[in-house]
C-alpha cells in the first residue's frame, strides 16, 4: 500500500519538477555552469531513469496491468511530456509521459500539478503496449524512473530524445548519475552488417553516441557507451544488432530482471 506520505511527496516533487528542469538547463547553457553541475552530488530523493528496451517495457506493462490493485484506480495515464512542458519546445508526438499506479491515481485526481496539463487513463495493457512501440518507432528511448534509491517508488515512464529531455543532455553532458543502463545491452556480428554506406540506420537511432563507422565502412559498438534502449536492433534491417541480457545490470533491486526481461 501507498502511504499519505508518499503521495504528499510525489505531488511536491511534480510542483517543483518544471522549475527543476529549468534550472537543469539553465545550469547545461554555459560550459563553466555545466562543470560545476556535473560536480554537484544528487540527492538520493531525487529521481533516477533505468533505461529498457521496448519488449522490457511491455513486459513492465503487463506486470502493472496484472496486479490486484483491489480499487478502481488507473494502472496507467499519459499527459505531454514535461521536460517540453517545462521548456517550451515541442517535438511530436507530445503525449509521451506515462504516470504509473500511485503517480496516476494523484494527477488524475490532483486539482493542481506541475505539469499543469490533464492525464488520460490508459485502460489498458494492450494500449500502453502499442504506444510504446510507436514511441520505439518514433526514435525515443524508454526509462523508467523511480526515487529515493527505491523501485517501491517508481512512478513514470519517461520517452526520451537528445533534443528536448533534459536528462538525456545531462547525461550526454558528463552527469552519469541520473540515467542508468538497463539490464539489456547490445550483441554486434559484423559479418551481417551490410555497412553505414549503403544503411548507417544504427548511428542514426542511437541517441547516446555508443555507434560509429569502423574498418570498411561497417558499423561498430562502444560498449561503455551502450545504455541498453535497443533502437539500433530493432532497426537493423540484417539482424547484425541483438539485444543480450547485460551480465552487470546493477539495479536488480530496484527494477527486476524478472518482470523486465520475463
Amino acid at each position: 500500500p501507498v502511504s499519505r506520505g508518499q503521495y504528499i511527496q510525489q505531488w511536491l516533487y511534480g510542483v517543483c519538477e518544471p522549475y527543476i528542469l529549468r534550472a537543469t538547463q539553465f545550469m547545461l547553457n554555459d560550459p563553466k555552469r555545466s562543470k560545476l553541475f556535473n560536480k554537484m552530488a544528487t540527492p538520493k530523493s531525487m529521481p533516477r531513469e533505468v533505461v529498457v528496451t521496448t519488449e522490457a517495457a511491455c513486459r513492465f506493462m503487463d506486470f502493472i496491468y496484472g496486479q490486484e490493485l483491489g480499487n478502481d484506480s488507473p494502472r496507467m495515464a499519459v499527459t505531454k511530456c514535461v521536460c517540453q512542458t517545462a521548456t517550451g519546445k515541442f517535438r511530436e508526438p507530445v503525449e509521451k509521459d506515462m504516470a504509473l499506479l500511485y503517480t496516476a491515481n494523484l494527477y488524475t485526481t490532483a486539482k493542481i500539478t506541475g505539469i499543469g496539463e490533464p492525464y488520460r487513463i490508459i485502460e489498458t495493457a494492450e494500449e500502453a503496449k502499442q504506444m510504446l512501440r510507436y514511441f520505439d518507432e518514433c526514435g525515443l528511448v524508454h526509462a523508467i524512473m523511480y526515487c529515493h534509491s527505491s523501485g517501491r517508488w517508481t512512478f513514470v515512464v519517461c520517452n526520451c530524445d537528445d533534443e528536448i529531455c533534459v536528462p538525456v543532455q545531462a547525461y550526454k553532458a558528463g552527469r552519469r548519475d541520473q540515467v542508468l543502463a538497463g539490464p539489456e545491452i547490445i550483441s554486434l556480428d559484423s559479418s551481417k552488417c551490410k555497412g553505414c554506406s549503403s544503411c548507417g540506420k544504427c548511428i542514426e537511432r542511437c541517441i547516446f553516441d555508443a555507434n560509429s563507422i569502423g574498418i570498411g565502412g561497417v558499423s561498430t559498438v562502444d560498449y561503455k557507451k551502450c545504455l541498453g534502449c535497443g533502437l539500433c536492433a530493432s532497426t537493423c534491417p540484417t539482424g547484425a544488432r541483438q539485444i543480450v541480457r547485460r551480465k552487470d545490470y546493477e539495479h536488480e533491486d530496484k527494477l527486476t530482471t524478472r518482470i523486465l526481461l520475463g
